[in-house]
């Protein structure tokens, strides 16, 4: 083996969730001697372009924004000549390197903001960043996860330099643009490593060549499956863990409005001052609205101290997936309620439609964002207790069968629409091929 030449794959790493789900493939390409691991971290575009950052970032107050440009934009140079800055400095680089993995490329990605506006330049700039990138690093394959308007450009980024793509996830269905970015990606992508078999389908009838679709499950429960959920003291100190406690996570939803994004937080807000639990609430991403939602959850916590509820923003993953197991119920509109949570059988309401037509097991419930209906659902979840754990999404060991398929595949680069033969309504409403 010394002597071939090892397959390098490019993994963007652009956010929290990415490095947990992705763990167990990471260690596995890293250990595999016929793979190379090139991990690519994003981070904020101040680290890169003060300028820039000033002219397409929308912050809620320049006044306290200015000073951190400044000062980021100083750790950015100062990375360029000592990487070990950003470990110090950036939240998603240290957690990167405590997993204990090399980050090869770092990107400067995003917009300061949370709008519609930021999220497109982030992806137009960052196209850019990543092209430069992906001709320096020359990987054979990128492995892109998920939906992420992130993973946008990475696509586009790799599609036209000839790049092959392999996509996990693809074929899943729900609701915000993250919907249309996973179907963008899987039409540029090569290779298809789908969760479940009905994503798998879903992906063959998007007209992709079934030899290169594949179903693997979901690498988020290999971490679970070895989960030791004893462990929960070290991980969350200021919760008492001899009585329930629920989980609460509320990301924006980037096709919904203002005053949509408005109701969801604050109606499940209204329902956590009606139940008085313990309460761990995690923050949402940076998405279109976060601006619009962060804000009431910052002034509730500062106007009405609850004192049961414990407020976060980042967590390792391994500490996230242990509340999580642990958790009396979970609330919000989170994935990871669905895939991990069905694993787990943590009992969840999910809020809103940014989830919905998602595939997901018997421990989730779906409801309007309204207070009443919000909490008649948490009330009926506590009363049920846990659920049976669902292995729809994985058994844990999805992160070897991706590896398998990632050394072996060589798909075209040049893609063709695969045919598929079944039966529409034409548009008068008859049966027609």
């Amino acid at each position: 083996m010394s002597g071939e030449k090892r397959k390098k794959i490019l993994v963007p790493i652009f956010f929290r969730g990415h490095l947990g789900r992705l763990r167990s493939v990471l260690s596995g390409i890293r250990d595999d001697p016929r793979l190379e691991l090139q991990i690519m971290a994003a981070t904020s575009q101040a680290y890169g372009s003060f300028f820039a950052h000033i002219r397409h970032s929308e912050p809620r107050s320049w006044r306290a924004s200015l000073p951190w440009y400044v000062k980021a934009r100083a750790l950015g140079l100062a990375g360029t000549v000592f990487p070990q800055v950003f470990a110090r400095y950036d939240p998603l680089t240290r957690h990167i390197t405590r997993e204990g993995f090399a980050i090869h490329s770092s990107v400067p990605f995003f917009f300061d903001g949370g709008t519609s506006g930021t999220m497109a330049k982030s992806v137009g700039i960052g196209i850019v960043r990543i092209a430069d990138e992906l001709k320096r690093l020359k990987p054979d394959m990128v492995l892109i996860n998920g939906d992420r308007f992130e993973m946008m450009a990475a696509a586009l980024a790799a599609a036209y330099l000839n790049v092959p793509i392999a996509h996990h996830e693809g074929g899943d269905v729900s609701g915000t643009i993250d919907e249309s970015v996973r179907h963008a990606v899987t039409k540029l992508a090569h290779v298809h490593l789908a969760a479940t078999e009905t994503s798998r389908r879903r992906v063959i009838q998007m007209g992709e060549d079934p030899r290169f679709v594949f179903t693997v499950g979901s690498p988020a429960i290999d971490m679970l499956a070895g989960l030791d959920r004893a462990s929960l003291a070290p991980a969350l100190p200021d919760i008492d863990q001899t009585r329930p406690y629920l989980v609460v996570m509320v990301h924006p939803v980037t096709t919904g409005t203002h005053e949509e994004n408005l109701r969801t937080i604050r109606s499940v807000i209204a329902v956590l001052e009606r139940l008085r639990m313990q309460t761990v609430f995690i923050g949402g991403n940076s998405d279109a609205y976060s601006r619009t939602m962060a804000p009431v959850v910052a002034q509730w916590l500062a106007v009405s101290r609850p004192a049961a509820v414990v407020a976060t923003k980042l967590l390792r993953p391994d500490r996230y997936y242990t509340i999580l197991a642990r958790a009396a119920c979970a609330i919000g509109n989170s994935s990871s309620f669905i895939r991990e949570g069905a694993y787990l059988g943590v009992p969840a309401v999910l809020v809103g439609d940014r989830q919905q037509g998602r595939e997901h097991g018997e421990n989730t419930m779906e409801v309007a964002a309204d207070p009443d209906a919000i909490a008649r659902a948490v009330e009926k979840q506590l009363a049920h207790g846990p659920y049976p754990s669902d292995a729809r999404f994985g058994v844990g060991d999805s992160g070897k069968r991706i590896v398998e398929i990632l050394k072996t595949v060589d798909p075209p680069i040049q893609k063709r629409f695969h045919e598929v033969s079944f039966v529409v309504p034409d548009s008068r409403g008859k049966q027609g091929e």
